[in-house]
């Protein structure tokens, strides 16, 4: 009595079972896990930084990929065109593994043979075992009718065999796909956020402009390009205008931190002295410059900078402009 092993398992290749070795095979694909972890991470760190329109970017950008993606079907093009070279038909394989190598037998004849050490992994997903190979190739093993033994006892000769196949584990595809699935969410959560976020933001412009008016403060908005982004500017003022008091609305929070320090340096001629810094936190910051017959004062708030210049004498209506400003946004 033989105790050679043999085992065998033929599959027709329907689009149903297509979609189950390409989505599952996808999925547990470490690289492209990693990226998706990695871009997860940047997204959060841009959301972290106030970085809306970078996470907006990237979701447009998502979004259409997957449009495309489902409008071309390309798994199912890729499907049809295998069944078209298989004169219209379903490719029907039988699998067989010896002890010596791994024979793939189509239904016209056609045999291709692979050796043990081609295998550096298995797959197991809910009604195929996938032999993965290199370059993003598998063997599809259906197990609702393998013979010549049950499912354990041919993973186990497998890994006795396939000496290339670093960890003796199936890889199950439901964690993977969870993982995957779970990513995908984040993104959505994070643009859906990103936007009502980013509109908010931009919506205080508006609300800084009726509480200014309220206090019966002149405004007057204009709009210039910066660095890309439609910045709105504000002039505000009393009719007797002796002060100057302008409100910049920037496209991040980055760029208005760069900006604060910029116009900073310039009031200081780039001596900005300790006594000048008020308050210098991730998100408020307040330079308070009374020196050589100057009067300034610089805050920003998250993508906002108030810039206030007045003469000595004016002092009191340039603070009755930053009271104002400071008691809304705190």
């Amino acid at each position: 009595m033989s105790n050679k092993k043999e085992f065998s398992s033929t599959y027709k290749l329907d689009y149903k079972m297509h979609k189950e070795f390409s989505r599952s095979y996808l999925a547990t694909i470490k690289s492209s896990s990693i990226i998706l972890f990695l871009i997860a991470v940047a997204l959060v760190i841009n959301m972290i930084y106030g970085n809306y329109q970078n996470v907006m970017l990237f979701g447009v950008l998502f979004i259409i990929f997957i449009l495309i993606s489902k409008i071309t079907g390309r798994s199912k093009i890729v499907y049809k065109r295998s069944k078209f070279l298989n004169n219209n038909e379903d490719i029907e394989t039988t699998v067989n593994i010896n002890e010596e190598k791994i024979i793939m037998t189509s239904k016209n004849g056609n045999i291709t043979n692979y050796s043990f050490d081609q295998i550096i992994g298995i797959v197991e997903t809910k009604n195929l075992l996938i032999l993965k190979l290199k370059y993003n190739m598998g063997i599809i093993i259906d197990k609702s009718n393998l013979t010549g033994g049950t499912k354990d006892e041919l993973i186990e000769f497998l890994f006795s065999v396939c000496k290339n196949i670093k960890t003796k584990k199936v890889v199950c595809d439901k964690i993977w796909l969870i993982l995957r699935r779970s990513t995908l969410v984040i993104f959505v959560i994070l643009f859906v956020l990103s936007v009502i976020l980013f509109t908010l933001k931009h919506y205080k412009a508006d609300f800084y402009i009726d509480i200014l008016e309220q206090n019966n403060y002149n405004v007057t908005v204009e709009r210039k390009l910066y660095n890309g982004y439609n910045t709105k500017q504000l002039i505000i003022s009393k009719d007797d205008e002796h002060t100057t008091f302008y409100m910049f609305e920037f496209g991040s929070d980055k760029d208005a931190k760069r900006n604060i320090k910029y116009w900073a340096n310039i009031e200081t001629e780039e001596n900005i002295k300790s006594e000048y810094i008020i308050e210098d936190t991730k998100d408020y910051q307040k330079y308070v410059i009374d020196d050589n017959n100057k009067y300034v004062i610089l805050i920003r708030k998250d993508n906002y900078v108030f810039y206030g210049i007045a003469n000595l004498e004016y002092k009191e209506e340039l603070d009755n402009i930053v009271n104002i400003i400071d008691s809304n946004m705190k």
